[in-house]
């Protein structure tokens, strides 16, 4: 049998390894301690977590763990909150025109703006909505739910044929709890569809690249509709991950096997086409809008656009820190594991590196920066850090002291945040009073919440007292277990799943009913009784959505005013005076801001 040279100390196994047993596992268990009775114990506790973790890995209980898990993170209550955050309703509102027969190419958002992105999410939602009989919270969702869920149960296939069994599960683990894709696979977003995608082409290349793949048919699928979701990075990203690796690793002949041409043939009529059709549709207004704006200036800058979301050069690496919470920390035992004890750095690592850094890097440079672009490098990371802790696992004792460190930060973490929701719980039913002024110096100024959150949890009482304690009580599982990395990832594992639930099914519902338009949409159509309403000053696009009506933008220059007119409270002080005087406000939201802000009045005019 060939030796692996997984690390760059050559091992002596001679025992064959297979996809469920990793090649180091192998190794111990064919090289037992026999110096004295407690080594024997040691090997004797070692082979039984070997073989454990060798059925916990295997697809028969993997993949079914890994689908609960997504299920319970991304699927419980989905359509539990109503839309009410501005970048929802943008995705939102261009679904409800598709399915209402605003057209499938380039349907106007709200009636009065052209899409900033490809339609790829939003013509699943439709497809979904239409399913099920109607436009919803849940069906704009759901998209990204079930793409998130395959994801995560996409790594754990890809690791598992590409390295090993365990480092998989690990993956499939840590990919969909941390903070950034949880949130991205709970709303509906472009951001998760491109990052299931990505995920999908990256993998797929290095499967073609290693000989596992041929012909790279899905490669080149996953990029085309990598494209269809947000436009030219979706082919970029691949792109230049697999060139430098190309060149890092001299593999130049792959350019013959990735067929480049049929590629480019798939590519330009999938992603091609829309955009010839999509041109054809908006003309000028789409070139300058999805072509120039959202790609071009926002990578290059322009004078006299504003890209949006401009930050400093370093603002991607604090995002991708916080964003991969609660595996940061983690990662400090992944790094010690391969300092001690360093995997030989060959091409499969090296491209989970390069896709990494490149990722990183390419979304360092434009100005307009966000967290969530960085979705596509968490398969990576998550990858890179499951194989250091799969090590981690057969040798503990290398990384024995920064487990318990890491391990008692974290759980100390879970026990402040299970402590801090029991004593939440209680003040919703002693002093909702209370509540609001520990929420109000951190500009949180909702004074429906406490009643919204009270309403909620005595709904799922049982529920809403048993989440905190398990929260808490992994937390003191984890300050007082010994230090391994398995338990530390299943730990957290299960805090983070209880977590998701207390935030889907008790806090995201009374924040969304809290700041929601959706009554106050309804009342407005009762109230006009099928008469013309303006729309006054920025779009709102979840009036839109909840009003199902398209925005009918007007000025003070118009000779024909409406019988009502809809308008924020920005909108209302900045309403000329003269045109303001004609009018009467008829109903008020409430706010639909956390600071307060954001109120919205319907006026009546005088005359009419």
């Amino acid at each position: 049998m060939k030796t692996n040279p997984l690390y760059e100390k050559p091992t002596t196994a001679t025992l064959p390894v297979t996809a469920d047993q990793p090649l180091n596992a192998a190794v111990e268990s064919a090289n037992p301690p026999t110096q004295s009775v407690a080594s024997d114990e040691t090997y004797a506790l070692n082979r039984r977590l070997a073989l454990r973790l060798a059925t916990l890995t295997s697809p028969a209980v993997a993949i079914p763990l890994i689908l609960v898990v997504g299920a319970v993170l991304f699927l419980v209550n989905l359509g539990g909150a109503p839309i009410y955050t501005k970048g929802e309703a943008r995705e939102a509102v261009t679904v409800f025109d598709i399915a209402h027969g605003g057209g499938v190419i380039l349907p106007m958002r709200a009636g009065v703006e052209i899409p900033s992105k490809p339609l790829m999410m939003h013509w699943l939602a439709a497809l979904i909505s239409l399913i099920a009989g109607g436009v919803s919270a849940w069906t704009v969702r759901l998209p990204s739910a079930l793409l998130a869920i395959a994801g995560a149960l996409a790594s754990y296939l890809y690791v598992r044929r590409l390295f090993e069994a365990r480092s998989a599960l690990l993956a499939a683990l840590i990919l969909p709890t941390s903070i950034q894709y949880l949130q991205a696979g709970t709303g509906s977003r472009v951001d998760m569809t491109l990052t299931f995608f990505l995920t999908i082409a990256f993998f797929e290349f290095l499967m073609v690249a290693e000989g596992l793949r041929s012909p790279p048919i899905f490669f080149y699928l996953a990029v085309s509709m990598a494209v269809l979701t947000k436009g030219p990075v979706g082919a970029l990203l691949p792109g230049i991950v697999a060139f430098i690796w190309i060149i890092l690793c001299w593999r130049w002949s792959l350019l013959r096997r990735i067929q480049l041409l049929r590629g480019a043939l798939i590519l330009g009529v999938l992603g091609g086409g829309w955009y010839l059709l999509a041109i054809l549709t908006g003309g000028e207004a789409f070139i300058h809008k999805q072509i120039l704006a959202e790609n071009l200036y926002r990578l290059t800058g322009h004078a006299g656009v504003n890209e949006g979301h401009a930050h400093p050069f370093y603002y991607e690496d604090a995002a991708l820190l916080a964003g991969f919470m609660p595996w940061t920390p983690v990662a400090l035992i992944a790094l010690v594991q391969a300092i001690r004890r360093r995997r030989r750095l060959e091409p499969r690592l090296g491209y989970l590196l390069v896709w990494f850094l490149t990722v990183l890097i390419f979304y360092n440079l434009p100005e307009s920066k966000r967290g969530v672009y960085l979705l596509a490098s968490y398969p990576a990371v998550a990858t890179i850090i499951a194989l250091y802790l799969g090590d981690a696992i057969t040798y503990p004792d290398l990384t024995a002291r920064v487990s318990r460190v890491i391990a008692l930060i974290i759980g100390l973490a879970f026990v402040l945040i299970g402590g801090a929701a029991a004593i939440g719980l209680g003040l919703l039913y002693i002093s909702p009073a209370t509540l609001n002024d520990i929420l109000a110096p951190i500009r949180i100024i909702v004074a429906e919440l406490p009643t919204a959150l009270r309403s909620n949890v005595t709904h799922y009482l049982p529920i809403a007292i048993a989440l905190p304690i398990i929260v808490l009580a992994l937390g003191v599982f984890l300050l007082r277990a010994r230090p391994r990395a398995d338990k530390i990832v299943f730990a957290i594992t299960g805090a983070m799943a209880a977590i998701a639930l207390a935030v889907s099914l008790i806090i995201q519902p009374a924040l969304g009913n809290s700041l929601t338009v959706k009554d106050f949409a309804v009342s407005v159509n009762q109230t006009a009784a099928g008469m013309p309403i303006g729309y006054f000053g920025t779009v709102d696009y979840a009036f839109a959505f909840y009003s199902g009506r398209d925005l009918d933008l007007i000025n003070d220059r118009d000779v024909n005013p409406p019988a009502y007119i809809v308008c924020s409270d920005d909108g209302l002080r900045l309403m000329p005076p003269a045109m303001r005087s004609h009018y009467t406000i008829v109903l008020t939201s409430h706010p639909t801001e956390l600071d307060g802000t954001g109120v919205m009045y319907l006026l009546h005019h005088n005359a009419i």
